[in-house]
């Protein structure tokens, strides 16, 4: 083009003096026009979604927004970067930054961030963090709301630390009580045959920590130190009677009675003649519906003896002891007794 006009002037004008100073002085003005209208570019700036169209004649992307006033805080996100150089319908983008409140355990921390997401903010305040001395792992830790979760206004992030650490205990093992049944002992008694002693074992548990705080603890492993040694209790099931002088006795039945005393017969209603052996059996008379005749029993202060005889006066839970004497029957009188009965007839 600038030929063009060169060779128009040439034919137009004299080759004089003042003809070439003309001549050079347009082709000045067209080069710098051309060279003006090369550098005018459409734009448009996008902050934060909301766009505006522009004519600018910068050439980098710093300049155009300091040309358009538009300031930018530390943590402002700006693409394409800022000495990038700008060409015809670019669109500049920029996200400003919000502040965001993160709190963890007793700390509050306001960021200032023009990131996505609350994991995209995290990792690019890292630094800033450790600084105010909090440590966030994602792997492990926990945040609310969750790492994906869009940075907005009025956003609060809950960092909760989260530990797990092993934790050895010893424990007492108690001793169980064994209770071993002794037909022999009566049924009111009870003794201990064996002392019983505490074992001990170690427990490995895998106890997780929140901020400090323990919520929840798990055995991993359990060990036996010392083994327990389990207490033997005796528990009588018989019916046995600790006698003064005739030791242990087992009976079948226990019978209050009221006891009286007699002398000088010759022979009972079973046929025996009644006697008075302190050593061996004497002979007493019963109600037989109450203690059958024949039936083998022990009383208190008499000893033992056969109920082998009745008696008109005798019934109901009385009994009359045959003595050898008078003298001793008065001597006995009438006295409450406990009667026991060793055996029915037939079982001895």
């Amino acid at each position: 083009m600038v030929e063009k006009l060169k060779d128009y002037f040439k034919k137009s004008f004299s080759n004089g003096p003042k003809a070439k100073i003309i001549l050079g002085a347009v082709v000045i003005a067209i080069v710098s026009t051309a060279t003006v209208m090369s550098m005018r570019k459409t734009l448009t700036i996008s902050i934060d979604g909301k766009e505006e169209t522009f004519v600018t004649y910068k050439g980098t992307v710093k300049d155009v927004l300091q040309d358009n006033s538009i300031e930018l805080s530390e943590k402002d996100k700006v693409q394409p970067s800022l000495e990038s150089r700008v060409s015809e319908k670019e669109t500049i983008k920029i996200k400003k930054a919000i502040p965001v409140e993160v709190v963890s355990n007793d700390k509050t921390i306001t960021l200032q961030t023009a990131e996505d997401t609350v994991r995209d903010m995290l990792k690019a305040e890292s630094d800033t963090l450790k600084e105010q001395g909090v440590e966030f792992n994602g792997d492990v830790d926990e945040v609310l709301p969750n790492l994906e979760a869009e940075i907005q206004n009025d956003l609060k992030v809950q960092l909760v630390k989260v530990e797990t650490k092993e934790v050895v205990e010893n424990q007492t093992i108690n001793f169980d009580t064994i209770v071993e049944k002794n037909p022999d002992l009566d049924s009111s008694v009870q003794k201990v045959k064996t002392e019983g002693t505490n074992g001990q074992k170690q427990i490995t548990y895998q106890v997780v920590y929140k901020d400090g705080v323990e919520v929840s603890r798990d055995v991993k492993s359990t060990k036996t130190l010392v083994e327990p040694q389990n207490k033997v209790v005796l528990k009588g099931t018989g019916q046995v009677y600790a006698s003064r002088g005739a030791g242990d006795i087992k009976y079948r039945k226990k019978i209050s009675c009221i006891a009286t005393a007699y002398s000088g017969h010759g022979t009972t209603a079973t046929g025996r003649k009644p006697v008075r052996n302190s050593g061996g059996l004497s002979t007493i008379a019963v109600d037989p519906s109450v203690i059958p005749l024949g039936s083998k029993v022990y009383i208190e202060g008499y000893g033992y003896a056969i109920a082998a005889d009745t008696g008109s006066a005798i019934k109901g839970n009385k009994i009359d002891l045959y003595l050898n004497s008078s003298s001793e029957c008065s001597s006995w009188g009438r006295r409450p007794v406990s009667v026991f009965v060793v055996a029915y007839p037939g079982e001895w």
